[in-house]
């Protein structure tokens, strides 16, 4: 998963002053609360570029070292000529640097003072929306807003989306080479405080309270609608939507044959629940009641926690499975950057060498007994040995593709949508080390390990390819037909 300053914020606190600041042929509008020297610009950079350089098991997967510090390179250039950059410029450039790396789990937070004003000032839009075909849809009926779900959004205060989508590229993180994994995040995102359209558009540019957005409706007829827009808090209780674990799993019968399991997160650690206690009486259901036909709709699914993954992994296995076939960490010694880092896992700051075995070409491998991906999986008492179907879309991401890649390589198991995001390979993902940068206060995310899942074969830099293409359409959207489900019902043979 913005960093507007208002108008009103500026009068409180400085004089809005016109400037015209290029970085990546954009200009910055309006001046930062807080603009930082070359100086302090140079002293996060050397930590930042070490710690990557250093730590991260995946700098160099997709893109050379050179590259990498000749774009580190550049932001200390533009800090000299500009004599100083504001925050919102340094965070933007760091970004950039880190999408760079292709790494869905590598990124840049908002600094604290610009995300608490993400609740003070309106910058996002009032309304759900995604991209379908590249083309903006809105996706609920907002009657006193004039708005139908299916009216499709073609510019945003005068600029397209098309113009909008290439602008952010840049900054919307990605594993490997799936581009078409950024979709779902433009419009939102709950990492990126709101998507990257929002999220970056109040950085680049002084977004007025309310939007103007040229709307087109499926009829064809265009009008122009201007609505309030609204901060960070009423944004997430628009979406409805829960990210969690908790409540993210849905069951049904179908006939007398066939099921149909929704599991829409595998977030488990903000409202946490076993699991098993989740999973179990589900399949316990589809063994007593013979059902022999299931399909597994993981389509919303971007990853989350491991133990949901793997409980869920054990009842649609028939034999012992190893997940993954190795965890590398690229170093063991955090010596000087100890102090700018943070991990819910205390024990990953000053790793026990006894924990690892040293490879030929200096990194080093997590030893098997320390985490249960790398251990041998049981089928659970109830686990499903029917026909299995799993809806995938380019939602899919870090644990839901390793999920979908290691099935796919261990089970009977069909693929019914569209090709996933993520890495089949395995992505740099487990801990994450969070990096506050002393002068900034910018904090950035870094993982730990290079996972490698057990599958049988994979293409470099890629997610899982669904045997059965199904996508949805502008027109089958519209038409309220959920394309990957009909399609399964009808590979297996269900009326």
């Amino acid at each position: 998963m913005s960093l507007h300053l208002s108008k009103c914020f500026f009068s409180l606190v400085l004089s809005f002053v016109a400037i015209n600041i290029q970085f990546n042929c954009a200009a910055q509008e309006f001046e930062s609360v807080q603009r930082l020297t070359p100086t302090q610009i140079k002293a996060d950079l050397e930590i930042i570029e070490e710690a990557y350089n250093r730590i991260h098991p995946g700098y160099s997967r997709y893109e050379s070292e050179e590259n990498l510090q000749q774009a580190w390179s550049d932001i200390r250039q533009l800090a000299e000529k500009e004599k100083g950059l504001s925050i919102e410029q340094f965070y933007l450039e760091i970004q950039k640097n880190l999408v760079m790396i292709r790494c869905d789990h590598t990124k840049a937070e908002l600094p604290k003072i610009l995300a608490t004003q993400r609740n003070s000032d309106p910058v996002y839009l009032p309304l759900r929306w995604t991209f379908i075909e590249g083309r903006g849809l809105i996706t609920e009926d907002l009657p006193l807003k004039g708005i139908q779900s299916g009216d499709e959004i073609l510019s945003i205060d005068g600029r397209s989306l098309e113009e909008l989508k290439a602008k952010f590229l840049p900054y919307g993180p990605v594993d490997g080479f799936t581009e078409w994994g950024r979709a779902g995040e433009l419009s939102a995102s709950y990492e990126l405080m709101g998507g990257v359209i929002d999220n970056f558009s109040a950085l680049l540019w002084n977004i007025p309270p309310v939007a103007k957005l040229e709307i087109k409706s499926a009829s064809g007829s265009l009008r122009v609608l201007e609505l309030d827009r609204v901060v960070h808090k009423e944004w997430k209780s628009l979406q409805g939507d829960s990210t969690d674990f908790d409540g993210a799993v849905s069951f049904e019968r179908i006939g007398e044959s066939a099921a149909y399991l929704k599991v829409d997160s595998f977030i488990n650690y903000r409202n946490y629940v076993d699991p098993k206690s989740v999973f179990e009486p589900i399949f316990k259901a589809l063994k007593k009641e013979k059902r022999s036909k299931l399909i597994l709709d993981l389509r919303q699914n971007g990853g989350g926690s491991n133990d949901a993954r793997l409980e869920l992994f054990a009842n649609l296995i028939t034999q012992k499975v190893q997940p993954k076939l190795d965890m590398q960490v690229k170093t063991l010694n955090l010596d000087g950057l100890r102090d700018y880092l943070w991990t819910w896992e205390k024990r990953a700051l000053k790793p026990n060498p006894l924990g690892f075995k040293k490879n030929k070409d200096g990194t080093y491998s997590m030893r098997s007994f320390l985490d249960d991906d790398l251990k041998k999986v049981k089928p659970r008492r109830y686990a499903f040995d029917g026909e299995l179907i799993i809806l995938t879309s380019n939602s899919n991401s870090s644990g839901s593709t390793n999920l979908i890649a290691t099935l796919k390589s261990h089970a009977d198991v069909t693929l019914i949508g569209e090709k996933t995001g993520g890495s089949a390979e395995g992505p740099t993902a487990g801990v994450l080390f969070y990096l506050t940068l002393p002068e900034s206060k910018i904090k950035t995310r870094l993982p730990l390990f290079m996972q490698y899942n057990n599958v049988k074969n994979f293409e470099r830099g890629l997610g899982v390819n669904p045997d059965i293409e199904a996508k949805t359409t502008v027109e089958s959207f519209r038409a309220g037909k959920d394309v990957a489900y009909e399609k399964a019902l009808e590979y297996l043979e269900i009326d």
